[in-house]
């Protein structure tokens, strides 16, 4: 089974927030999806956004959705190779986190 996946946002994580907001919003005139205390996202193509959280040192975080039932896609995904940790509640949404080959974090969840 290959479960039908696509990117919903990829996380970088920064120092200085505010010269980070501005950059994207003002320069590059991204369309700003969510501003909010240590957290700004823009809209980069239909259905996916980049965002930027406060707490520089972290390696970007790469968040995936799938359709249908999201353990099944874990099990599929992880016969594959990836490494996609157990299933647990965050923020009232069911995710699996893993780390991709270079150590970044992957997290999947169901498509809502």
């Amino acid at each position: 089974m290959t479960p039908d996946i696509r990117v919903h946002r990829i996380t970088f994580f920064v120092d200085d927030l505010d010269a980070i907001t501005a950059y994207y919003r003002d320069t590059l005139g991204l369309p700003v999806a969510d501003v909010r205390e240590g957290w700004s996202a823009f809209g980069a193509a239909r259905d996916t956004e980049i965002a930027f959280h406060r707490g520089k040192g972290r390696r970007p975080r790469i968040e995936l959705v799938v359709k249908g039932d999201l353990r099944a896609a874990r099990a599929a995904l992880n016969a594959r190779g990836a490494r996609l940790g157990e299933c647990k509640s965050v923020r009232g949404r069911d995710v699996c986190v893993g780390k991709d080959k270079d150590g970044n974090s992957v997290q999947l969840s169901a498509d809502v």
